[in-house]
């Protein structure tokens, strides 16, 4: 029976009340503790601390309610997760949706979701319909989001019927129901010399401050060189391919589908790299169907939470990558992953945790993987 990341959490006593530098102490042990009572044989290196460790999330979200005292939001994250200016907007908007004349709005709401960096701000309305009343108000609405000391860059809206959407869990497949009010269409990200554009439904590393290191800490477990491929699987719009495989010999990104992976092919040829990006479901009969490596191959995964699918692990074995480094951003998804990997002929190289999310019971884990029988 799977020993949780949570159960291991509260046996340390964690609480998101801790000093930063306790919650540290008590992440490592609790990572420790996780590993040894799953039987996982290998040991973890000391956490990563985050750069921030408030006010770090660059994706916020706020679930539209309303009830019998009028318009109001509900909170979904830790609020000293978000940064000031996150919550400046929400309240200058909630203030809005609480008067008359916003009503028709206030009614169609589904969500609202804040984008961006720490510079730059987009805001999306998630709503049920769209019609002449509910669009002159988010026009109305868009004004005021400029005047502010710190205006949004850009608002965006959405028309989804289900309430559940808002773009962590899933991600728009109709266009046409995704309508721009003003500022630009899609978000970027600056690394060292180099920026990247992704789409504004597209996933990004919530923590920006911590792109940087986890940039380099998987850039030194996977050791690429000019002889070596690097496929970048799961790859959005490119941030593995492009900020750590500029010595990679060639680097093959794959992803679902979408937006994301056409922003990492205006990147490639904007950047001049030799990268080429595949979209497709990403499960075994795909994997079986990719190009093959030209020499050594190093595969780096970074799949959802929730893992990857039946059968992905066991195709990409086959490919008999010199190394991998698998991201865990679903603790618990490690122990099953690993025993796939070793059926597959693979085994624990290293194993470093980074603190993606101060003040939540989540951790982010980098694990590198090579032949069992590499000494």
């Amino acid at each position: 029976m799977l020993f949780t990341f949570s159960e291991a959490l509260d046996a340390c006593e964690f609480t998101d009340k801790l000093k930063y530098d306790k919650e540290l102490e008590v992440k490592n042990k609790a990572i420790s503790l996780f590993f040894e009572k799953n039987m996982i044989m290998a040991k973890p290196k000391s956490v990563i601390a985050s750069p921030m460790s408030t006010g770090y999330r660059t994706t916020t979200k706020r679930r539209a309610k309303i009830g019998r005292n009028g318009f109001t939001f509900g909170i979904e994250e830790a609020p000293i997760t978000e940064p000031k200016e996150h919550q400046d907007i929400y309240t200058l908007v909630e203030q809005k949706l609480q008067t008359p004349p916003y009503r028709p709005l206030a009614e169609a709401l589904n969500w609202v979701i804040l984008r961006g960096s720490y510079t730059n701000r987009t805001i999306i309305f998630n709503v049920r319909e769209l019609n002449a009343p509910i669009v002159r108000k988010l026009k109305q609405m868009a004004e005021h989001l400029q005047k502010m000391t710190k205006p949004v860059t850009a608002a965006h809206v959405y028309v989804a019927k289900t309430s559940d959407y808002y773009l962590e869990m899933d991600q728009p497949t109709d266009t046409m129901s995704f309508k721009q009010l003003y500022g630009p269409k899609e978000l970027s990200l600056k690394l060292d010399g180099i920026s990247l554009k992704y789409p504004v439904t597209g996933f990004s590393q919530i923590n920006e401050s911590q792109v940087k290191n986890i940039l380099s800490a998987a850039k030194d477990m996977a050791q690429l060189d000019g002889n070596t491929d690097f496929m970048d699987l799961y790859c959005g719009y490119g941030l593995f391919s492009f900020g750590m495989g500029e010595n990679a010999r060639e680097i093959l990104g794959v992803e679902w589908t979408g937006e994301s992976i056409e922003c990492a092919k205006r990147s490639a040829t904007f950047l001049k790299r030799n990268a080429h990006f595949v979209a497709g479901k990403i499960d075994s009969k795909f994997i079986d169907k990719l190009p093959k490596p030209k020499g050594e191959e190093v595969i780096l995964l970074d799949p959802p939470r929730k893992g990857t699918l039946p059968g992905v692990i066991e195709a990409l074995g086959k490919r008999k990558p010199r190394k991998v480094v698998h991201i865990f951003c679903g603790t618990d998804e490690i122990p099953r992953s690993i025993k796939e990997w070793d059926k597959a002929g693979y085994r624990i190289e290293e194993v470093q945790p980074l603190d993606m999310f101060p003040k939540v019971r989540h951790m982010e884990t980098l694990i590198s993987l090579v032949p069992i029988n590499k000494r």
